[in-house]
C-alpha cells in the first residue's frame, strides 16, 4: 500500500487538494482534521470547555465516532449521525485543535488512522501525518500559505455557506490556531524533515493540485514505485468503517448476573428451557430465534451457558441509565435502516473472536403473529457467509405469541447448523436469501418437533 501524508496550518487547502488527488489517483483519502473536529463537536454538545483538558481526556470514552465513504467521499458520524457539515464552524475549528493538543485522544485516535493506512492506498492530510501517524509514508508534503491567503480562502467557502465572518475575525482565528498549534507539546504542527515545502500562497486552486499531483509523481519515481490504475478505493470498499468507541462488554459482570439474578428472571417469566444438551460450547456462533418482543432477548440469555451479545438499536445508548448497563451486558449500537456498516464489521469481528452473537432473522418483533407468516431478511446469510460461523438455531414459544407476566416461556434449543451445510460459492443476494430461509426453517422445525411430542 502507498501512503502520501500531506501536512500545513489549517487553511492552506490541504483537504481540498488531498481530496481531489485522492480521487484523481484512485486513493482512499483520509482527512483526519475532520476526525478531530467529530471529537470536539461531541465535547461541545456535552458542555465540555475547548480549554478543558482534565474533561477531554475523562470524556474522550464516550465518543461513538465512525468514518464512512459515499461516492468516495469521506462523512464523519457521530453517534450514528452524519456530522460532516455541523463540524465545519469557527466553533468547532478552536475545538479541533484543542482536543488534538490532549495525548488521551491522540491515542485514542491512533490506532483509527494508522488501521486505514495499512489496509488501502491513502492520501491522508493533517498537521502531524508524516512526523507521527505515517512517519514511514511514501510521499510527504508540507503545504502552507500565508496567513492572508488562508483566511481569504476560508472567508469564501463560509460565504458559499450563507455565513458571514468578518475577515478580521478569521485572521485572528488563523493566527491564534498557528500559534496554539505550533506551540504545543504534543505532535506540534512541523514539517517532516523528508517532506516537499509547497508554498500555494499565489497559486490558483488548480496550479495547486497539479503542483502536488506532481511532487507525488515525482518522489514515486526516484523510489521506483508506480501509482496503482486510477481507480478509487473508496468506491470498491464503501464499507470502509472505523468505529473506534471501545467495547464496554464485561463479560464478569454479564457472568455475575446470570449466576445470581437469572433465576429470579426465570421465575417471574416463567422460562423452561430445552436442548441444552445442543448448545455449542466453543468457537464462533450466531443465535438465531424468532422474535416476539424485547424479553427474547433475557429468554435467551438465561438458557444459554455462553454470554450472547446482542445488536440494539443506537437511540437506546442515548439513555444515561440505560446505557452504560446494556454496554456492559454486552450490547453494541446498531443504525436500523441504513445498512449500518459498523455494526456489521463489528458483529464479524466479534465472530472472528470465537464470541457468540444472537440475532432474530426476521428483522423485528412479530407480537401476537404466527412466527410461520411473517418474512425473513436475507442479512443473516451475508454474516454466516463472510463469518463462516455455525448457526444455533433457537424457537421461543409463549401462548399467543404475547408476553404476559407469569405466562410460560419455552426455549427450545436446536442443533447447530454447520457452515458447510448452507452449500456457498460465490456469495451474492440468492445465496444469502436461501442461507437465511434454511436458518428460520430450522427455527420453524423446532416448534413442529416440540409440538409433536
Amino acid at each position: 500500500m502507498i501512503g502520501i501524508a500531506i501536512d500545513g496550518p489549517g487553511g492552506a487547502g490541504k483537504s481540498t487538494i488531498a481530496k481531489t488527488l485522492a480521487k484523481k489517483l484512485g486513493f482512499v483519502y483520509v482527512d483526519t482534521g475532520a476526525i478531530y473536529r467529530t471529537v470536539g463537536l461531541y465535547m461541545s454538545r456535552i458542555g465540555i470547555a475547548s480549554e478543558d483538558a482534565a474533561g477531554i481526556e475523562q470524556n474522550i470514552t464516550g465518543v461513538h465516532l465512525g468514518i464512512r465513504y459515499e461516492n468516495g467521499e469521506q462523512k464523519m458520524l457521530l453517534d450514528g449521525t452524519d456530522v460532516s457539515d455541523a463540524i465545519r464552524t469557527p466553533l468547532i475549528s478552536k475545538y479541533a485543535s484543542c482536543v488534538s493538543a490532549v495525548p488521551a485522544v491522540r491515542d485514542f485516535l491512533f490506532v483509527t488512522q494508522r488501521e486505514l493506512a495499512k489496509k488501502n492506498n491513502v492520501i491522508m492530510d493533517g498537521r502531524d501525518i508524516g512526523t507521527v501517524i505515517l512517519p514511514d509514508a511514501d510521499v510527504k508534503i508540507f503545504l502552507t500559505a500565508s496567513p492572508e491567503a488562508r483566511a481569504r480562502r476560508r472567508a469564501a467557502q463560509l460565504e458559499e455557506k450563507g455565513e458571514t465572518v468578518s475577515f478580521e475575525e478569521i485572521l485572528a482565528a488563523i493566527n491564534e490556531r498557528d500559534a496554539r498549534d505550533s506551540g504545543r507539546t504534543v505532535a506540534p504542527l512541523r514539517a517532516a524533515a523528508d517532506a516537499v515545502l509547497l508554498d500555494t500562497s499565489d497559486m490558483t486552486l488548480d496550479e495547486s493540485i497539479a503542483a502536488a499531483e506532481q511532487i507525488v509523481r515525482d518522489t514515486l519515481a526516484k523510489k521506483e514505485k508506480s501509482l496503482p490504475h486510477a481507480e478509487n478505493d473508496a468506491e470498491k470498499h464503501p464499507e470502509i468503517f472505523h468505529d473506534n468507541r471501545p467495547d464496554r462488554n464485561n463479560h464478569g459482570f454479564y457472568m455475575w448476573v446470570r449466576k445470581y439474578v437469572s433465576w429470579l428472571i426465570r421465575a417471574c417469566m416463567c422460562v423452561r428451557t430445552y436442548g441444552t444438551e445442543n448448545e455449542q460450547t466453543e468457537g464462533p456462533l450466531i443465535v438465531c430465534a424468532n422474535h416476539t418482543a424485547m424479553l427474547d432477548v433475557l429468554a435467551l440469555a438465561i438458557s444459554f451457558k455462553r454470554q450472547l451479545r446482542y445488536l440494539a438499536k443506537k437511540e437506546l445508548f442515548k439513555v444515561p441509565l440505560l446505557a452504560p448497563l446494556i454496554r456492559a451486558l454486552g450490547a453494541y449500537a446498531v443504525d436500523r435502516g441504513t445498512g449500518d456498516v459498523a455494526a456489521i464489521k463489528k458483529t464479524l469481528t466479534l465472530l472472528d473472536e470465537g464470541e457468540v452473537v444472537a440475532m432474530f432473522p426476521q428483522g423485528t418483533r412479530y407480537r401476537g403473529v404466527d412466527p410461520a407468516e411473517t418474512t425473513v431478511k436475507p442479512g443473516i446469510g451475508m454474516l454466516v457467509y463472510r463469518s463462516k460461523a455455525d448457526v444455533q438455531p433457537v424457537f421461543v414459544r409463549v401462548k399467543g405469541y404475547r408476553y404476559r407476566l407469569f405466562r410460560k416461556k419455552e426455549v427450545i434449543i436446536g442443533k447447530p447448523i454447520r457452515y458447510e451445510e448452507f452449500g456457498f460459492t460465490t456469495g451474492g443476494k440468492e445465496e444469502y436469501a436461501r442461507a437465511a430461509q434454511l436458518v428460520f426453517d430450522r427455527i420453524l422445525a423446532l416448534r413442529n418437533e416440540y409440538q409433536s411430542k
